[in-house]
């Protein structure tokens, strides 16, 4: 939407793009102060999604009628009807559902999943004493288990003696995903798209599946995405604006973003690139330079302690690697029969006739690894096969995301071509090599891993920073003649489209009854 400058400021949604955390932070509490994160009946949480949208929507056709439907506006509607899906979906999702690796929360079972490592933080006001490589998920650095357990331990204070509700964990994950999305926004802004397409990726990403999943999910994916899409946005300010606050806070968040999940270093390539640019720019000011180095100093100072002292206190005290990751020992999910090849370029009936993901209990097993991503990206580990409306609705969904990811390698393609026409040249240098690096690291991961549950769009998430900004690129190809907005129009059909379906899919979830599934014995 271009600059209309005879539309009028909306107060309402003007002070909503103002203080996006802080209203969405408020929004959580009431919401958990009010349900305790869960509703007895999924058929309740639709009905306030319903509502919700309906809301939303009718107030956009209130602001377009009196000429207030600013860009601004229409971008904060859009964040709008995102939240409301995953408040939605949060409401009818418990912590045994959708999950990865949660386990069970029961007072005093300390089990080796999140939910164990979160109780025992809680009840011993200390980290787990033993060998990592032996205990399961406590191999996980700790910050959001004991962010989990403090929460837990505040929150049950207001709790009848005795009492524990653990589905108030989701208010957590709620208030993150809503907290990446806006952090995930704000990188793509702060790269530098055009304005006419601000509202196609304000689309694009705002009703995405994988983080409406996460924003259910209790383990410490979510919170690692918010504090890496933070990383990279303070250090893309440091790079563009210099200063101390910048960097340091980029320290802070990568050093906790690994004090989360050690994945979140990975943001190192393209942050470092940014970085060295950055220093070697500096360098033709003696005063400057020095003042660039010392700021990576302080950033290294912060960032490595906080990132790996996890990791080297269990290399001093039990000799486990600092890259150590847990082994699934699930002879369902084993695919290391399958060649480099066939994990890489083989096909099996994807997208017709399969669309949903495959884990190997019922003879059927997802070896690709692009496949598997696309897949998890939608649908995480949810098979809904058995229902008619779900199965179409999610095909639709899935051919939609196909022509996004199309849409996305053109336009990967055609930044590298016309990096010299911009200026953000050195920031979309950087968004290709965020891109390459996670998909070789995904690719040696899946090798050296070789279960299906080591493929999942969750470890991958600066793809969606890159795509969106690749998507964007396109989009605001500007052609000659009377069509000049013609492909940002197709791409913000295409969208709006997605975003749309994305909405359906997980408004209706809650009523998906899944069959009885038949476990086959392996015979691999």
């Amino acid at each position: 939407m271009p600059n209309n400058p005879s539309l009028k400021q909306d107060k309402i949604t003007g002070v909503l793009y103002k203080h996006p955390f802080l209203i969405t932070a408020f929004l959580v509490l009431v919401v958990l102060i009010a349900t305790g994160m869960q509703l007895n009946s999924g058929a309740a949480a639709c009905i306030i999604q319903v509502c919700g949208y309906v809301l939303i929507i009718g107030y956009g056709i209130y602001l377009k009628q009196t000429k207030r439907l600013t860009q601004e506006a229409l971008i904060v509607l859009i964040f709008a009807m995102g939240f409301v899906l995953r408040l939605g979906y949060v409401l009818y999702t418990d912590i045994a559902t959708r999950q990865n690796d949660a386990g069970v929360f029961e007072e005093g079972n300390y089990n080796f999943f999140h939910s164990g490592y979160i109780l025992y933080i809680r009840d011993h006001l200390a980290l787990p004493a033993g060998d990592v490589s032996k205990m399961g998920e406590y191999y996980h650095p700790p910050l959001h288990h004991i962010v989990c357990a403090a929460f837990l331990k505040i929150y049950e204070l207001f709790l009848p003696k005795g009492t524990h509700n653990y589905e108030a964990l989701q208010a957590l994950s709620l208030l993150w995903a809503n907290f990446a999305v806006i952090m995930l926004y704000k990188d793509i802004k702060l790269i530098g798209i055009s304005r006419e397409t601000c509202p196609v990726v304000a689309a694009l990403i705002s009703a995405a599946p994988i983080l409406t999943l996460l924003s259910g999910s209790v383990n410490n994916d979510i919170l690692s995405v918010l504090l890496m899409f933070t990383a990279i946005y303070f250090g893309l300010k440091w790079f563009k604006e210099g200063g101390i606050k910048n960097i340091v806070l980029s320290a802070l968040a990568t050093g906790f973003g690994m004090m989360t999940k050690l994945a979140v270093g990975l943001i190192a390539f393209s942050l470092g690139f940014l970085f060295i640019v950055k220093l070697i720019k500096d360098i033709k000011g003696r005063k400057e330079g020095l003042k660039s180095f010392l700021n990576l100093v302080v950033f290294g100072v912060i960032c490595v302690p906080l990132g790996l002292w996890f990791e080297i206190r269990n290399f001093i005290n039990y000799k486990v690697p600092i890259t150590y990751v847990l082994l699934s020992d699930n002879v369902y999910q084993d695919v290391s029969r399958y060649t480099p090849v066939q994990r890489m370029f083989g096909f099996y009936g994807f997208p017709i006739e399969d669309y949903y993901i495959n884990l190997g209990s019922d003879g059927q097993q997802d070896y690709n690894i692009y496949i598997t991503l696309i897949k998890t990206a939608l649908f995480g580990e949810e098979n809904c096969r058995d229902d008619f409306t779900m199965s179409i609705t999610g095909y639709i969904l899935l051919l939609l995301f196909l022509a996004v990811i199309a849409v996305t390698i053109a336009g990967m393609i055609y930044t590298v071509l016309t990096l010299k026409k911009r200026d953000s040249f050195w920031e979309d240098i950087s968004m290709v090599i965020m891109g390459v690096t996670q998909v070789v690291s995904l690719t040696m991961f899946a090798f050296k891993y070789p279960h299906i549950c080591s493929i999942h769009f969750r470890f991958t998430m600066t793809l969606a920073l890159c795509g969106a900004v690749f998507f964007a690129r396109i989009s605001g190809i500007k052609l000659k003649g009377s069509n000049k907005d013609l492909i940002t129009k197709i791409t913000g059909v295409l969208a709006a489209a997605f975003f749309i379906l994305s909405i359906i899919f997980y408004t209706i979830l809650w009523a998906y009854v899944k069959g009885e599934v038949t476990v086959v014995d392996v015979t691999w």
